[in-house]
């Protein structure tokens, strides 16, 4: 058996540059894994992928990310394999913190060891993009920049936010939705710029680092990231809570509260519904949390996992039992 933590992210920036002539939105965000984890159990099988989960409302068929992930990669390699993944969830479903492709690429990263596959960097990023725009993410961690739909991705110098709170009403804001109600001046835009360089290019043009899964050539940005800093307040930005926050008081007004609750900034996470706050110490991060949980939000206390954190933590090692 092999047991990975599959983390949590939020954005501290999420532009949408135009639509694109494939129907999706040209993005340009700022992606920030955080400390809030699933975790996922391997267990090898001879053949079949058997899923299962503590969460009533994760599904456990070819709807799930983590099939998805597992059927591609046993496609990949030409043979019958098997796996049993349980999942036992920690960050809430539908909630803008890709919990669901955190669980696909870690289970991309597990079964490449499991199942003995060396795949090159650059495939296994396909493969990532194939099961979702998220995903590829996952596969590096830290802080990243993501462009296109937002499934292109590069390392950027690592944040270091040590008092997050994540809070969540418990309430379903469909993504399809939220970018149908984007207003014409945020869709309509032209000459959108995109990086000049892809992630083909970088595999081609950089030496290899140090790479979490050990597998294949890849980006250097990809390895290891310097010291962590801050990030500025003044630059948080989401574009989709202009479509969120209008249609759901309940979370606008959350967002509103959290400075006189004590925090510096707020901000929603991807498509919603969570709202992340930063905070400067730990003791009015607890009282704020503290205030909100007796009003019956979900609340989390989170910081950020550097790339460095990352890369150790998912190098696996097979449980002692």
């Amino acid at each position: 058996m092999l047991t990975f933590s599959s983390y949590a992210k939020i954005n501290w920036t999420l532009e949408v540059l135009g639509r694109r002539p494939d129907g999706y939105h040209e993005l340009r965000t700022v992606l920030q894994m955080v400390d809030l984890a699933d975790t996922l159990r391997f267990t090898p099988l001879e053949r079949g992928i058997i899923i299962e989960c503590d969460h009533p409302d994760v599904p456990t068929d070819e709807r799930n990310l983590v099939w998805k992930a597992a059927s591609l990669l046993l496609e990949r390699a030409g043979e019958e394999r098997g796996v049993r993944i349980s999942i036992t969830k920690r960050i809430p479903t539908a909630a803008g913190l890709g919990g669901g492709s955190s669980n696909a690429a870690v289970t991309l990263l597990a079964l490449l060891q499991l199942w003995k596959i060396d795949l090159p960097w650059p495939e296994l990023v396909k493969i990532a993009g194939r099961i979702g725009a998220d995903v590829p993410f996952f596969l590096i961690g830290g802080t990243c920049l993501g462009v296109g739909r937002g499934d292109e991705v590069y390392p950027l110098a690592g944040v270091d936010a040590r008092y997050l709170l994540l809070l969540n009403p418990g309430i379903l804001v469909p993504t399809r939705e939220v970018y149908a109600r984007l207003p014409p001046e945020l869709t309509n835009q032209t000459g959108v710029v995109k990086m000049p360089l892809s992630l083909e290019l970088a595999y081609e043009t950089v030496r290899r680092n140090d790479l979490p899964a050990g597998h294949g050539d890849a980006p250097e940005g990809a390895g290891r990231e310097g010291s962590g800093r801050s990030f500025p307040a003044g630059l948080l930005r989401n574009d989709l809570e202009s479509s969120v926050l209008p249609f759901h008081p309940t979370l606008a007004a959350a967002k509103v509260r959290l400075p006189d609750l004590g925090a510096t900034a707020a901000l929603m996470s991807g498509s919603g519904s969570t709202v992340f706050a930063i905070f400067d110490n730990d003791q009015v991060r607890r009282r704020a949390a503290a205030t909100l949980l007796a009003e019956g939000w979900w609340v989390a206390p989170v910081r950020t996992i550097s790339r460095n954190e990352y890369i150790d933590q998912i190098r696996l090692q097979p449980d002692p039992a």
